[in-house]
């Protein structure tokens, strides 16, 4: 089950199966464009959005061929709604609305019609209109909103203020219709605070679903030529990842979510280039909503946070507690015990002891895990009593912090976790730790300090190889000061070669009383030829199986 409502998902409670769309450009044009296409929103193509799957199409018969066409060879799809989609498709007098919808709804046994329009163009015809067409056929409104801020309208060229968005929601909802509004997230003069606020805006008038886009510059716009005169930001698939999170944990359950990312051609494209394709970006969206334990509408439901019982879990030889990974199919830690692992492997190669007597030591843990390896390292600074020890620790599974609360035996440890599962942060007298709660990779861009020391916990580095990576080692290179030392758990020649193509120099540390194994990497003085091929991950977003795969 996703941890979001997916308009999918809701079709399938209301139909008892999903209904495709099946787009349709009637070439109404739009108010906001002169008669010869110029003018526009600043975003907008000059084909006003018309669909991929149609592109070629020359009459509406062979748009609405083509699209039921497709949606069955891709999707399998059976049941169908009509999506009036490109420019505006309220802009025309009731009578050709009249004529061209009820024209397209008798070419199929559409279940639904979807109108997308601006709210400048629903005047009270139109309204009675479609309220009588709704006793026939299920009839909703796509919106365009975009934005709560009229100043941002104003910019973008809108042709409208926000008011009238609230007038067109009002109308529509007084007729009985249902209003799925548009958003655009990442325009260049807002920031998370102006999207959240668009948001709960749309939340408090009762929309009925929400689509949301990030913004895309597209070839041949206004946006494209603001963009070649001064390049502003846009949104990476992770950055974006952030912000579409916040969106979804402010709109209540109930509410489908129709669209969570923009989807252009890129031919098209100026702006942003993603490597990730669509379905990748939602398992990445997926699978990040589900570690970090957040849903849809968690902010405002006020919902406990589920916590799966992760099974099988075992106390090792040391006495430290582990579990059994289902998905990767093995236990975290090795039969030695965490804390063996943690003093033998960790602590004792990266001579951590003795960085603390000479000073304070700066520590990025990846793979944080249960712990362990920042427990001990605390317990050391504290033995130590003389200067600090500052720990980042990075991790995806925020929920696995919580399941570990239950199990491990010593309180410090229980002390540690549940701060860095409430508030992220954790300090004593000798020891701060800062929990980033975030897919590595990602997490790493958002640090600009240099480390004494790094540990990296892969866990089973053929599934976590986006870990192992040269890409990955070659960051952390940067990243280690030129004294520093990277202890990895892992001594597979694979890893040892992309470190050393890394610059690093590499030592294999293997404690024969137990079965603990690892690698200890420190800046290379000279520069070395190394033969092999290591995992490759070019753009920092391949899926694991990816790079795997690639190798």
């Amino acid at each position: 089950m996703l941890p979001y409502l997916s308009h999918k998902a809701y079709m399938q409670s209301r139909y008892g199966e999903a209904l495709f769309s099946i787009p349709v450009n009637l070439e109404f044009g739009c108010p906001n464009r002169e008669h010869d296409g110029s003018g526009g929103c600043s975003f907008c193509p000059e084909h006003g959005a018309r669909a991929a799957q149609i592109a070629d199409a020359k009459s509406v018969e062979e748009q609405i061929a083509k699209g039921v066409a497709f949606a069955k060879k891709r999707y399998k799809a059976k049941r169908f709604a009509l999506y009036i989609q490109a420019y505006t498709g309220t802009f025309a007098s009731v009578l050709t609305q009249k004529e061209q919808y009820e024209k397209l709804l008798k070419m199929h046994a559409f279940d639904a019609l979807h109108i997308g329009t601006r709210p400048d163009c629903l005047n009270s015809a139109t309204l009675e209109y479609l309220q009588s067409l709704n006793q026939m056929i299920d009839v909703c409104v796509e919106l365009g909103v975009q934005t709560s801020h009229d100043e941002t309208l104003r910019l973008i060229n809108r042709g409208h203020d926000f008011a009238k968005s609230k007038e067109a929601i009002f109308h529509l909802q007084h007729h009985g219709i249902k209003v799925y509004a548009h958003i655009i997230v990442g325009f260049s003069n807002e920031t998370r605070a102006h999207w959240l606020s668009t948001t709960e805006e749309l939340v408090k008038l009762g929309v009925d679903g929400i689509k949301i886009h990030h913004l895309h510059v597209i070839k041949n716009t206004e946006l494209a030529h603001q963009y070649a005169l001064k390049p502003f930001k846009t949104f990476s698939e992770y950055e974006y990842a952030e912000e579409l999170m916040e969106i979804l944990r402010r709109i209540p359950s109930h509410i489908p979510i129709l669209r969570i990312a923009t989807d252009t051609p890129d031919k098209d494209l100026v702006a942003p280039l993603w490597h990730m394709q669509k379905g990748q970006f939602g398992e990445y969206l997926v699978k990040t909503m589900r570690y970090r334990g957040i849903r849809q509408g968690d902010l405002v439901e006020n919902n406990v946070l589920k916590n799966d019982v992760i099974q099988n879990k075992i106390v090792a030889n040391d006495g430290s507690t582990t579990f059994w990974n289902k998905t990767y199919k093995d236990y975290y830690h090795p039969k030695a015990g965490a804390y063996t692992q943690a003093q033998a492997l960790f602590i004792k190669q990266s001579r951590l002891e003795e960085r603390l007597l000479k000073g304070d030591v700066k520590l990025l843990d990846i793979g944080f895990g249960m712990g362990y390896n920042t427990l001990e390292s605390v317990k050391v600074a504290q033995k130590v009593a003389k200067h600090t020890l500052h720990v980042k620790a990075i991790d995806q599974d925020r929920m696995l912090l919580k399941q570990s609360m239950q199990t491990v035996p010593e309180s410090l440890h229980v002390k540690i976790l549940d701060a860095l599962f409430t508030c992220k942060h954790y300090e004593d007298h000798f020891a701060t730790v800062a929990f980033l709660n975030a897919e590595a990779r990602y997490a790493l861009t958002l640090l600009d300090e240099p480390f004494d020391v790094i540990y990296l916990d892969p866990f089973l580095e053929s599934n976590n190889a986006s870990l192992v990576s040269l890409e990955l080692f070659q960051t952390l290179k940067k990243l280690l000061k030129k004294e520093g030392v990277l202890v990895c758990s892992t001594v597979l020649t694979i890893v040892q070669i992309a470190l050393k193509q890394a610059g690093f120099t590499v030592q294999v540390c293997n404690d024969e009383a137990s079965d603990i194994k690892g690698l200890v990497a420190t800046h290379s003085i000279g520069e070395e030829q190394i033969d092999g091929s290591p995992y490759r991950d070019i753009y920092g977003i391949w899926s694991d199986k990816e790079i795997a795969k690639s190798f």
